[in-house]
């Protein structure tokens, strides 16, 4: 079954180095050691990003500024690093304040963007901003979309 993830039920909390905000979409199970958490980032200055040790991260660019991410420049929908929890990454705003949608998992899940024939658990819509739970996990129309699935 399809469900939206209606905004006003996401969560709001500054980041920990207060160089912007977090957004959490969703987060299972529901406690500090998740196995998987969704959230869309406002990065307002320049400055690292928090590590999560045990977690595999995936930052995807969803507008509007140009970011460099380490050496990579995300620039359009879709584009992303994928990089261990306990990488240090420091974030440089090339135009302005900009969003991330970033996904942190265990290693039994996987996030990309675009069409995909896997069965997803989640999607975003990148160009409306808004975010889908499926449970069960379900084929669907995933294009511009970013998605999480299970590996294999």
């Amino acid at each position: 079954m399809a469900r939206e993830i209606e905004r006003s039920t996401w969560r709001t909390q500054a980041w920990k180095n207060g160089l912007g905000v977090t957004h959490e979409i969703w987060r299972e199970p529901d406690t500090e050691d998740f196995a998987v958490r969704v959230s869309l980032a406002e990065v307002t200055a320049s400055g690292p990003f928090s590590q999560f040790p045990g977690y595999h991260r995936w930052t995807f660019f969803v507008g509007p500024a140009s970011i460099k991410l380490g050496e990579v420049t995300l620039d359009e929908p879709g584009h992303h690093i994928w990089s261990p929890g306990t990488a240090p990454i420091h974030a440089e705003l090339r135009g302005g304040p900009t969003r991330l949608l970033n996904v942190l998992a265990r290693s039994d899940l996987i996030a990309d963007y675009g069409e995909t024939t896997s069965a997803v658990r989640f999607r975003f819509e990148v160009a409306q901003q808004r975010a889908w739970l499926y449970e069960p996990a379900l084929v669907c129309d995933t294009a511009g979309c970013v998605w999480v699935a299970a590996k294999g």
